[in-house]
Parts: C-alpha cells; sequence; structure tokens
C-alpha cells in the first residue's frame, strides 16, 4: 500500500537530490535539424524515420508542434491549427460546436516524439548528461533521464532505479527501445495535495481518476467502483479494438459506395464523350450558318455533365473525407497499441471512443448516385429537329429553283434562318 510521504526533512525514495525534480526527457529533435549533421543517415535511420512519418502535422506535412488530435482524427501543428477556421483543412470536416469536441492534446505524439529523440541521440552518440551537459553512458527509464557516469553513481546510491547503459541500448532497435520506454505501470495518484508523486494500481471508475491506496481507502463513496488499474486499461484498449473493428464492415460499405460514386463519374464522362461524337459528326452535314447551333448543343451538353458532375462530386467528396477519418481512427489506435502509454491511453480514451462511436453513425445508403443517361437525349432531339428543319428547307429550295410556280411560295424559314429553328 503506498503510504503519504515522509516529512520535508526526510529524503523520500522519490527524489534525487543529485538530479533536478521536474521530468527532463530532452525535448524532440526535429527532423531538420537532425540532417544537419555532418555524416549522411544510415539506413536504419532512413528506415525509422519513414516508419512515423505519421507523427509529421496531416495539414502541412511538417514536424508536428504541440500537436493536436480534432474529432475528424486527424493531427495538426499548432500553426495549422490557428490558420484552420471551423473545419478541418485535410478532409474539410466541420468542427463539432460545443466545448467537449475541442482539439485534443495529442499527448500519445508528443511522447512519442519524445522517445524519438533519446533513441536518435542515443543511436548518433550525441548523448548528453540532463544534470551535467557531460557525455551521458546511461538512460534511466524510470526518471526518464541521460546520466553520466558520475551522475550515475550519484543516482543509484539514492534510487536505485533500471538504468541501462547507452552501448547496450544502441544495440537495440527502436521498436525494442520504443517498448522499453512505455513505462507500464508507472501512473500516479491523481491527489493533487501529495507532496511527491505517489505510485497507484487502483482507478475509480466514479471519479474517472487513478488513486494510490490512501485515497483509495479514504474515498468511500465508490467503494464498489474501483478496480485494479491494468484491467481497466486494458478494458480501455479492448473496446477501442472493438469498435475499429465494427468500423471494418463501414469501411467496406463506404468502399463499395465510393466505387460506385467513381464508376457514376465515368459512366458520365463515357456518354459526354459519345454526345458530343454524335453532335459533331451531324452537324458536320449541314451548312455553315448551322455552326452557330452545334456550339449551343455542345454548351448545352457541357452544362448537364457539370451539374450532374458536381452533384456526384459533391457526395464522392463527403464519402472520401468519412473514409479518410476511418481509416485515420484505426491506424491511430493500432499505433497507440503499438506505442502509447498507459496514461496516454486512459488520457485519449474518452474522446478516442467518442469519436469513433460518431463514425459508426455515419451511413452511406443514401448516397446512391445514378447517371440518367436519357437526359442527354434532349440534345438528339434537338439535332435531329434542327436537320429536319435544315433538310426540309434544302429540299424546298430546290424544288423552287426547278418549279418557277414555287418561287412565289412562301419560303420555309427553318432552313435559311437558324434562329428559326426548334429548340
Amino acid at each position: 500500500m503506498q503510504q503519504d510521504p515522509e516529512p520535508a526533512g526526510s529524503p523520500g525514495p522519490q527524489q534525487d537530490p543529485a538530479l533536478p525534480h521536474s521530468p527532463s526527457m530532452p525535448p524532440p529533435e526535429s527532423l531538420s535539424e537532425g540532417h544537419q549533421s555532418s555524416h549522411s543517415d544510415s539506413p536504419t535511420e532512413q528506415a525509422t524515420e519513414e516508419e512515423f512519418q505519421f507523427l509529421r502535422c496531416q495539414g502541412c506535412r511538417a514536424e508536428a508542434k504541440c500537436p493536436k488530435l480534432l474529432p475528424c482524427l486527424h493531427t495538426l501543428c499548432s500553426g495549422c491549427l490557428e490558420e484552420s477556421s471551423m473545419q478541418c483543412p485535410v478532409c474539410r470536416a466541420p468542427w463539432p460546436s460545443g466545448a467537449g469536441t475541442q482539439a485534443l492534446d495529442n499527448v500519445f505524439f508528443e511522447s512519442l516524439q519524445r522517445r524519438l529523440s533519446v533513441y536518435q541521440q542515443i543511436a548518433r552518440e550525441q548523448a548528453f548528461c540532463t544534470r551535467c551537459k557531460e557525455p551521458a553512458h546511461y538512460w534511466c527509464f524510470e526518471c526518464e533521464q541521460l546520466i553520466c557516469t558520475k551522475c550515475f553513481e550519484a543516482h543509484q546510491w539514492f534510487l536505485k532505479h533500471e538504468a541501462r547503459p547507452l552501448a547496450e541500448l544502441r544495440s537495440q532497435s527502436v521498436r525494442e527501445f520504443l517498448d522499453g520506454t512505455r513505462k507500464s505501470n508507472i501512473i500516479f495518484c491523481s491527489n493533487p495535495n501529495h507532496r511527491s508523486p505517489m505510485l497507484t494500481s487502483i482507478y475509480c471508475r466514479g471519479c474517472s481518476k487513478p488513486l494510490c491506496c490512501s485515497c483509495a481507502l479514504l474515498d468511500r463513496g465508490h467503494s464498489e467502483l474501483k478496480c485494479d488499474i491494468s484491467m481497466e486499461i486494458q478494458q480501455r484498449q479492448d473496446e477501442l479494438d472493438t469498435m475499429t473493428q465494427d468500423l471494418q464492415e463501414q469501411d467496406r460499405t463506404f468502399g463499395a459506395a465510393q466505387a460506385q460514386m467513381r464508376s457514376a463519374i465515368s459512366q458520365l464522362g463515357r456518354v459526354r464523350a459519345d454526345t458530343e461524337e454524335f453532335i459533331r459528326e451531324r452537324v458536320r452535314e449541314v451548312v455553315a450558318h448551322v455552326l452557330e447551333q452545334e456550339r449551343e448543343l455542345l454548351q448545352g451538353v457541357g452544362a448537364r455533365y457539370q451539374r450532374d458532375y458536381e452533384e456526384i462530386a459533391g457526395q464522392l467528396g463527403r464519402l472520401d473525407a468519412v473514409l479518410q477519418r476511418i481509416r485515420m481512427g484505426s491506424v491511430l489506435v493500432q499505433r497507440m497499441k503499438l506505442y502509447a502509454s498507459d496514461q496516454e491511453v486512459l488520457d485519449m480514451h474518452d474522446f478516442l471512443r467518442k469519436a469513433l462511436h460518431q463514425l459508426r453513425q455515419e451511413e452511406p445508403q443514401s448516397l446512391r448516385a445514378t447517371v440518367h443517361t436519357d437526359s442527354f437525349d434532349e440534345f438528339r432531339v434537338r439535332l435531329q429537329d434542327l436537320v429536319s428543319c435544315i433538310t426540309r428547307g434544302t429540299d424546298a429550295a430546290l424544288s423552287r429553283r426547278a418549279s418557277p410556280e414555287a418561287a412565289s411560295t412562301p419560303r420555309d424559314t427553318c432552313g435559311t434562318d437558324p434562329r428559326s429553328a426548334s429548340w
């Protein structure tokens, strides 16, 4: 059972007088800064950078500073978040109203950036002691500090934490190092009145907070709502996994609707091409003054195509946005499962659960697009009427030239004045 901290005059087991008290994991090193080193990146470093491209801002593709997770599950840097008004610049999804749906600090991305920065410093032999800035030779997984040999002796004298030589860590892959820094079960009590952080293994579902043994005993109102924190974390991870599995069926449904939309656009394009070719073939058979009618017919076809295209393309855009959110949610949950710490799962669960639940409400059934090819028949009919009118006028002209009596007969203006053609 965790006890309250000892009096201020007694050296507690949680504090190292030889090292700074505040968390001191080095800040993330930007990719641009990393590439300024004199030596070129090794194939391993290049593969690592490619694998963790998802940590970049999904708006500007630069390294995400203070990454924020939006309700649509895209992550933006602070700069892109300030520039975007009330919609995601990636998928154009509007932000829901309400204080509970604003952007969330992506603590998972921030933590992973810091841990990757430490690994890069260790791998490149550019790690320095957090306290004295001398070359570091050890890494403490509990304090999250780089330590030189001299400071390591004081560190182990007071704390006896798990600290491993950097030479040993350099032989590890990046995944092995990140797995070792996930800090499983190292979660502190949420009570702000503790003078130093208190470890906990209890979670109160009534308060939705981790508690130490002392606080759990004092909180008698939720005695039946307390559980092992590892069980709560596993339950939340399982819930997110189940939601992403349920979204797979929705992914297939939206994918089928998306394919149907793309097929509709292709069919619309083929109908447009066929109609234009038909119009051109017939227009070439008429006289010069019908060319103006040809232009009007082509404009009509283009306008009809544009109208139908914009209607279907608008629905396709919504499908693309929803599909992107679905796939982004699945990828984010899987990456959290690989790299997120227990605290990060606790912090982000409610936000992710709400966003994934909203995705499950999306329905593509009403987004069925149908291309009405008969709507283009109107132009064929109009062209036939024009050709018939011109043909009748041509036949009448030939008759008038052959018969003097026909010269006094009123002429069919349809053949001589294109403006009189029936539309």
